[in-house]
């Protein structure tokens, strides 16, 4: 969504609970750095930045681990925030001219429900005249590019989790473009949703996981490395899921009978992020939907990715991403 690109880039991951930047040093992962630092309660509220002074505070004493000062860094663009919207185009409009075209036509024949988006374009057909816009407010990202700037590092990306988590998927090689994937992303308290159908996003939803986030303990068990584990009765938490379960049933259903009048529907469900209960999330989309829900977890992910877990799946997906100079 907005670019300045050189040679090496920290991602950062940014959760209501914990902040994670994978550092890469060259073109691959061999010689990439890992850093995880739980976060103080009340600093991010729903991916809503509360508290700057707390960020500025971390970063400043992270630049020189991350890369050092003019390191660009790459970002997420708050789930909670993202727009996805199909739009006509002239078809003579040529595939790396879509996003200026788009640019020039906010507010007129192409229109979003806020102000000064970020936007970015896919175009799964070139020559069909109709494309994806994704788009998202940009005050999240002004803040947080404004805090890097202080600290004389260099915002170089804002992705968002859906194509990153698409973008790592597809790089194991675990979709079928003859498929239709809804894609779940669970973190503790935030559940992010996509789903992707033979080659292209057809949806996107978010949803908050109701829980009391001062019963998150966090320990550090190492600079790469922080475990969150639940100090209240985990049954309530789970009844929290299950309520989202059926929830995603509904979009199923909407999806297949509503979208696409039964002609279309999810053949799979992936179930990844960060979420300490995740096995038990995966065992209760099995046991209560009728569709094979398939859980990305840390051996998978070490299978392609030595030495990284499950819960970097998305930062994996954000380090990776092609920019064009």
């Amino acid at each position: 969504m907005f670019k300045k690109v050189k040679k090496s880039h920290t991602s950062i991951e940014l959760r209501d609970y914990v902040i994670r930047a994978l550092v890469m040093k060259g073109p691959g992962l061999e010689q990439s750095q890992l850093f995880e630092i739980p976060l103080e309660h009340g600093a991010i509220v729903e991916s809503t930045i509360e508290n700057e002074m707390i960020l500025f505070e971390i970063f400043k004493k992270y630049t020189s681990k991350w890369g050092g000062k003019k390191q660009n860094v790459r970002l997420f663009v708050p789930d909670t925030s993202v727009l996805l919207k199909t739009f006509e185009h002239p078809e003579d409009v040529e595939p790396d001219k879509l996003l200026e075209y788009v640019q020039m036509e906010l507010g007129e024949s192409i229109r979003v429900p806020f102000e000064d988006p970020l936007v970015d374009v896919y175009d799964h057909t070139p020559g069909d005249g109709q494309a994806i816009l994704f788009a998202a407010p940009s005050e999240e990202i002004s803040k947080l590019t404004s805090i890097f700037l202080d600290i004389k590092m260099e915002p170089e990306v804002a992705d968002i989790r859906s194509l990153c988590n698409l973008r790592i998927l597809d790089k194991m090689g675990l979709i079928d473009g003859e498929k239709t994937y809804l894609v779940s992303d669970w973190s503790i308290n935030e559940l992010s949703i996509c789903i992707y159908s033979l080659g292209q996003v057809e949806f996107l939803r978010f949803q908050l996981i109701e829980t009391e986030m001062l019963k998150w303990v966090s320990t550090v068990e190492s600079e790469v490395d922080v475990r969150f584990e639940f100090q209240g009765d985990p049954q309530s938490y789970l009844m929290q899921v299950m309520d989202l379960v059926l929830e995603l049933d509904r979009m199923m259903n909407f999806f297949r009978f509503s979208l696409h009048k039964g002609e279309k529907g999810v053949d799979e469900i992936i179930v990844m992020g960060d979420n300490p209960f995740i096995e038990q999330i995966t065992e209760t989309l099995n046991n209560n939907l009728n569709i094979p829900s398939t859980l990305i977890n840390d051996e998978v992910i070490s299978k392609h990715f030595p030495n990284f877990k499950a819960k970097h799946t998305a930062l994996l997906g954000l380090a990776l991403k092609e920019v064009d100079p």
